[in-house]
């Protein structure tokens, strides 16, 4: 008895330490893990909606938190003035989980710059089809200060109807993000400028 209860401490004791030492390097490791993804998976997308490259633009990120969720914001600044923004969101409702997508948003003409994908579990060959040129294009020049419509102004792709309403509800996310809280992200924004 005495015999099991000491390999039972001491492999307790293992786990505890391996534990403690993997939450420690994934704390330590989150800043680089987080500048990869923006340079790998975010950069492409920031380089197509604001026709820069990404290098240019991953320096401009804030984190807007509201509702208990974090929304990564890029911004584009001519002249001293913010001009675009582009917010990533996650669409629940997708077949394969949640898709993750990222609107431009110009602030000066009150309308949509385009829609890229960030991450997503879409059915190859279905529901992946979200991916594609024609889909994507849809996005382009939509007023952003009004809900997106599945049907109105974006075609579903056919057979992938979940895929296609995920996109639409983190579209309608990021627009209700623009509309109701323009302000404090800029006020967020300018916070990060000063310094």
């Amino acid at each position: 008895m005495r015999e099991i209860v000491r390999l039972v401490v001491v492999l307790t004791l293992i786990c505890v330490v391996t534990a403690g030492a993997l939450e420690i390097l994934r704390v330590q490791l989150e800043p680089r893990i987080e500048m990869q993804e923006d340079l790998n998976v975010r950069g492409p997308a920031l380089a197509s909606l604001f026709g820069k490259p990404a290098d240019e633009l991953l320096a401009n990120k804030v984190v807007f938190h509201h509702n208990d969720v974090d929304y990564p914001i890029f911004y584009l600044k001519e002249n001293g003035e913010v001009t675009s923004l582009a917010i990533e969101a996650a669409g629940k409702g997708g077949y394969g989980g949640d898709v993750s997508i990222m609107i431009g948003i110009d602030l000066k003409r009150n309308r949509t710059l385009g829609m890229e994908i960030i991450k997503h579990a879409e059915t190859p060959g279905v529901g992946s089809r979200i991916e594609k040129e024609s889909f994507r294009k849809q996005w382009q020049k939509l007023p952003s200060t009004e809900d997106v419509a599945l049907g109105k102004q974006i075609a579903a792709i056919s057979g992938a109807t979940y895929s296609s309403r995920a996109a639409i509800n983190a579209s309608n996310q990021i627009i209700a993000q623009v509309r109701d809280s323009k302000d404090e992200i800029l006020a967020l924004i300018q916070k990060k400028e000063n310094g």
